[in-house]
Formats: C-alpha cells, sequence, structure tokens
C-alpha cells in the first residue's frame, strides 16, 4: 500500500517532522510514502497555505536524506503544485529545476480566490455556486494541457464548500476528465474527504465511476497534515475503487509511472 499526498509542518498548516510521517507509515504497512508539500511562489506568499520559499531547501534536504537513510519504505520525493494562470512560467521553472519522483497538479484558486480557504468563505456569496464549479473544471481541464503534472489533485474540491451546484456538470466536468486522459494523467483518490467538511472521498464515486470507463489510473493520497493521517481510511477507499472496477494504482520513480496491485 502507498500513500502519495502527504505534507508537513513546513506548509504551515501541518504538523510533524518528515520522519514522523515515514514512521508512521511504517508501522501502518506502507511500502511506500510521498511527500507532496505546497510549491512555495514567492509574489503568493500564504500563511496559512503553503511553506515560504526560505523553508524550500530544509524540504528537499530532509525528504532527500530520508531516501537515504529509510531501507525498509521507499521515500518518494513529490510536489503539490497549483495551477495558477498568472505565475506559470515561474512554476514551470521552479519544477524543471529538482528531481522529482512525481507532481500533483492542483487547482485551489479560481482568480485571486483561494476558495478551499474557509477565512475566504465570504466570497462564494459574490462568485455564485454555479460560477465556481463552471470556472473549477476549466481550470482542471487547463492544468491537465500544460504537460506540467502527473497526477490532478483532489479532483471536486469545491464541494469542500459543502455547497451543490444547482445546474448539471456532466459537461464541464467531462471536458476536465478528458483532457486529464488525453494527457495521461492519473486522479489523485484522496481520503481528506472523508475526515472534513465534505463527508466522501475525493473525487465522489460517479466522477470516478466515469474516470475508469475513460481509462484514467488512480494514485492513493490521504492528504495527510498530522502524522497519524497517513492512509486514514484507505480501506474505504480500496473497497470504493475497487467496486468500480479498478484493480491497480499509480506509483512514480523519477517522474516515470507504473502499476502496482491494489
Amino acid at each position: 500500500m502507498v500513500d502519495y499526498h502527504v505534507h508537513s509542518y513546513l506548509c504551515r498548516h501541518g504538523e510533524g517532522e518528515i520522519e514522523q510521517y515515514i514512521e508512521s507509515a511504517i508501522a501502518r504497512g506502507l511500502t511506500e510514502i510521498g511527500f507532496a508539500e505546497h510549491i512555495p511562489i514567492p509574489d503568493l506568499d500564504d500563511p496559512t497555505g503553503r511553506m515560504p520559499i526560505e523553508s524550500w531547501d530544509i524540504y528537499v534536504r530532509d525528504v532527500l536524506d530520508a531516501q537515504r537513510r529509510y531501507r525498509d519504505i521507499t521515500v518518494r520525493f513529490g510536489i503539490e503544485a497549483d495551477y495558477l494562470p498568472a505565475h506559470m512560467a515561474w512554476i514551470a521553472e521552479f519544477l524543471a529545476a529538482y528531481p522529482f519522483d512525481y507532481v500533483i497538479g492542483s487547482v485551489h484558486f479560481v482568480n485571486d480566490w483561494d476558495f478551499s480557504n474557509p477565512a475566504f468563505r465570504h466570497r462564494l456569496d459574490e462568485a455564485g455556486v454555479d460560477a465556481l464549479y463552471i470556472a473549477y473544471y476549466r481550470l482542471i481541464a487547463e492544468a491537465a494541457a500544460t504537460g506540467l503534472y502527473d497526477i490532478i489533485g483532489h479532483l471536486d474540491l469545491p464541494k469542500k464548500l459543502c455547497v451543490q451546484p444547482t445546474i448539471d456538470l456532466s459537461d464541464p466536468i467531462g471536458h476536465a476528465l478528458e483532457a486529464i486522459r488525453q494527457h495521461d494523467l492519473a486522479l489523485d483518490v484522496n481520503t481528506s474527504g472523508l475526515r472534513k467538511e465534505a463527508g466522501e472521498i475525493y473525487p465522489n464515486g460517479g466522477i470516478l465511476r466515469r474516470a475508469f470507463l475513460s481509462g484514467i489510473p488512480i494514485a492513493l493520497g490521504s492528504d495527510a497534515h498530522k502524522p497519524a493521517e497517513v492512509a486514514a481510511r484507505f480501506a474505504e477507499a480500496i473497497t470504493l475503487v475497487k467496486t468500480i472496477g479498478y484493480a491497480q494504482c499509480c506509483v512514480y520513480d523519477d517522474r516515470r509511472r507504473s502499476l502496482i496491485e491494489l
């Protein structure tokens, strides 16, 4: 079993050292753990959402050191990189500069609104629920088309706001999934929704069924921000994806994907 979506205290909204997450993974019988810290963006400082650029070297040092020291578990060096149209030149250059095993592409922002941050929930009133969902899936399709990512993170994230659209989103979701398929990306089956407001896995079962029928592979992630959350509620996630038809999940090494049995 593997967990490819793990953060640490370095993101400024998590707890625990890299080593503590690895020890938690070993205790849970994982064969691999992948760290995917939020990308630092100097022109978009976020005291609660991402590490400052000054902490980046600490993250690289700690993960690469753990890769050398641990022999009973494989440690992967990843990153969760936002899709932010105004910052993509800098993001592309940053991603090319490091030996990542994989890159998770996520959409947290619509224009300058971090809709995933509860502190800015009030902006939903001016944006509108339907408009948020439509813009979100459009940005996911754009992110997939950049060629910068390996995995699309927590698809259907707007449900974190506990609001549902009043319109049929079959077409926007379909366009996003088609972009993901065309560019050969995997979907992050992310169990954090089970622990938080959404009350279900990201993405939901209906989207996962469409993804399976389209031949889109999956990667498992807890989105852990505490050591105790590593592989949290994976049994439920694996049961769900197996019921849908998935028998394998993705693992990565130096941006090369392979599949292992669930």
